[in-house]
């Protein structure tokens, strides 16, 4: 099983994932090599960089929908980019989707407002938009 974003924030789900990155890392480190002569066939880089390819791999899978344009989009940069620049690539996609959320917010709000004063017209002055409390 897999863990997903829910209802986190994507710096709360990468933290958690990387706090278990940081215990496996723990249990099973990362080979070393012990050749007796300088290592030149590179098993190690590669092994490392698997590593953090499947680390970014599993943070996109468990990133919510909304965050699929940018899964796609990073899935076909090769190399992938490190974990770090991918994180603020999403990070920055979230500011993006909180401001957004907000002004329409904000706008429905607006509409609602603006929609129960124009239906108001005053007792007092016959004018449309308040009414003779507001005066």
């Amino acid at each position: 099983s897999s863990l997903r974003q829910g209802d986190m924030s994507i710096t709360k789900f990468f933290t958690k994932l990387h706090i278990i990155w940081d215990e496996l890392e723990n249990f099973r480190p990362e080979p070393i090599c012990t050749c007796s002569i300088k290592c030149c066939c590179n098993v190690i880089p590669s092994i490392t960089q698997r590593k953090r390819e499947d680390q970014a791999k599993q943070f996109l899978r468990g990133l919510n929908d909304q965050y699929n344009n940018i899964k796609s989009h990073v899935l076909l940069m090769d190399p992938i980019p490190p974990i770090s620049k991918i994180f603020s690539f999403v990070a920055q996609q979230e500011r993006q989707l909180i401001g957004i959320s907000f002004i329409a917010n904000v706008s429905s709000k607006t509409i609602v407002v603006n929609a129960a004063t124009t239906s108001l017209t005053c007792t007092h002055c016959g004018r449309a938009g308040h009414t003779e409390n507001l005066l």
